[in-house]
């Protein structure tokens, strides 16, 4: 049996974390957690060294670059998707520049989000082939 790749999704509105939940249900990701803000997923992320984290951009608390800079520090091997509503090519460059593995625009549609999903997780596998990290 193929494992699947473990997920955080960290987004301050429920209806994204939800939608997402519902996009990845059936595909080859396991959600095994959410958080509402940088800093509780930061530490989720700490606790459960995740796969994959898709990462919110503009949060309270502490806002997705930042808990990307020390996710990355932290769990190099993790892949975080940012996931944002901003397509500012600036904002794209500098999460990027700081580690990110690729983003998420919002509004997002299912195929879209099953595409770069997909992607992401074979990019995994391909620097991962001893599998997932649990």
């Amino acid at each position: 049996m193929e494992n699947k790749i473990r997920v955080v999704i960290v987004d301050d509105y429920d209806m994204t974390r939800s939608l997402l939940k519902i996009i990845l249900r059936g595909e080859k990701f396991d959600i095994v957690g959410e958080a509402t803000d940088g800093q509780s997923g930061l530490e989720m992320c700490l606790a459960l060294k995740p796969d994959m984290v898709l990462l919110d951009v503009v949060m309270p608390i502490m806002n997705g670059i930042e808990a990307l800079e020390k996710i990355h520090q932290a769990l190099p091997k993790t892949l975080v998707m940012m996931v944002t509503g901003n397509d500012d090519h600036s904002v794209v460059n500098e999460a990027i520049s700081k580690g990110a593995s690729g983003y998420i625009v919002k509004p997002f549609n299912t195929a879209s989000v099953i595409e770069t999903m997909n992607q992401a997780r074979e990019r995994f596998i391909l620097c991962h082939p001893a599998g997932v990290q649990h």
